[in-house]
């Protein structure tokens, strides 16, 4: 096995505590990596699976057992899990405060004010200290609530043309159409998230790099301290994964602009005595600060019902040892990268539990979804969110690039 690859699996393996090193240049990158064949017959190390599509879809493989995201086991942890440390309800940690930012007044100040300003910077640091941020008073919960109705109304009588996906652990996940209430303004074109996912998704290792460009790239990274403003200085190339991404891989936006785009908009249904989910990440390159994922819970989420446990520094191969279990209110949204280690934990509940999750990310990541992935009509309800998310979205990262944090 190449020497860089095993590296990587080490790595991602390991919770060490780190010390953060000066920051690197991308021209430090080593040439002999790069000149490094992959040996045939290695699986590639973009995911753990190939990507297949859910049952329905046109490419899914009749006849074979498939379950996408997932291990031998079905993506089911039993082994012991480390400490927890709830955000919220009776067993709540005071440690979890570092992990919330109240964001009440972000709807009684005025559009670019000092106020707003204020909370966009502190958001944004709790994210990329941890990995995840939970905002809090953010959206309207009366909403939140009606809404997992409207989850449970498309998972049970699904349109035609849309399709059904399996997860790890019993969970599955189904795109929501363009329409009411999945449009509501506070919803996926939240002016805040929008904000900071401009300032924050920032990783261009992906866009045009080959497979292996971007494991050297990641190993250098981790090895010489994981510096978190690294990928920052990463531009951008020309290459089949910016130009022409293949079969998994994201192809959202254009190949020549730098940053973000809206991914997809999907609710993921949990059932009732669900396993706890194994650990893992939703992508592995390239890396941190690539894909930025938006969680808004429908369900009233508990403890033990089935909300997602993440090791905070871990986008940093860092950790504390232990999980931060999310059980967030309504009126509640969670901000995670997608590079951090988490999974969803037992759902002892007698009923299913909804989520709606949507992403943003940069061109040409590997995430296991393919074209028309969730249905032909799904893909056009992608499109539709698009329309409306990407220009506003662009407009932020316009004005970063206008002040040279975007290069």
């Amino acid at each position: 096995m190449r020497r860089g690859t095993l590296l990587l699996l080490l790595l991602l393996g390991l919770w060490p505590q780190r010390h953060r090193l000066h920051e690197l240049e991308f021209t430090q990158f080593t040439p002999a990596w790069q000149a490094r064949r992959r040996l045939r017959g290695l699986r590639s190390f973009y995911g753990d699976s190939v990507p297949v599509p859910p049952p329905g879809h046109p490419d899914y493989p009749v006849g074979a057992e498939v379950q996408p995201f997932a291990n031998q086991n079905g993506g089911v942890d039993d082994t012991i899990a480390p400490p927890r440390l709830y955000m919220y309800g009776p067993a709540a940690s005071p440690l979890a405060r570092s992990y919330a930012v109240d964001c009440s007044t972000w709807h009684t100040s005025p559009p670019g004010s000092a106020e707003r300003q204020q909370l966009v910077d502190q958001v944004l640091m709790v994210l990329r200290k941890n990995g995840f941020a939970v905002l809090e008073g953010m959206v309207p919960a009366e909403e939140q609530l009606a809404m997992e109705a409207a989850a449970v109304r498309h998972f049970e009588g699904l349109p035609k043309g849309y399709f059904t996906s399996p997860l790890r652990a019993d969970r599955s996940q189904v795109h929501v159409p363009y329409e009411e209430p999945w449009s509501a303004e506070w919803l996926v074109p939240n002016d805040l998230v929008l904000q900071v996912t401009a300032r924050y998704v920032i990783n261009n290792m992906a866009c045009g790099r080959s497979e292996e460009e971007q494991q050297a790239a990641w190993c250098q990274w981790v090895t010489q301290g994981s510096d978190m403003d690294w990928f920052y200085a990463v531009p951008p190339q020309q290459g089949p994964l910016a130009t022409d991404p293949p079969h998994g891989c994201t192809c959202v936006g254009k190949a020549e602009e730098l940053g973000p785009w809206l991914g997809r908009v999907m609710i993921t249904k949990t059932p009732k005595q669900s396993p706890l989910m194994t650990r893992h990440r939703d992508i592995i390159l390239p890396g941190p600060f690539a894909q930025l994922t938006v969680g808004v819970p429908l369900t009233p989420l508990v403890a033990n019902n089935g909300p997602l446990a993440l090791r905070p520094g871990s986008h940093l191969m860092d950790s504390p040892g232990y999980e931060v279990v999310t059980n967030i209110p309504h009126g509640s949204i969670m901000l995670y990268d997608s590079f951090v280690d988490h999974r969803a934990v037992e759902h002892h509940g007698a009923s299913d539990r909804y989520v709606l999750y949507y992403e943003f990310e940069t061109r040409g990541i590997f995430t296991g979804y393919v074209d028309g992935h969730f249905g032909q009509e799904a893909s056009k309800s992608e499109h539709d969110f698009r329309e409306v998310v990407d220009p506003v979205l662009r407009e932020y990262v316009a004005q970063l690039q206008d002040q040279q944090v975007l290069r």
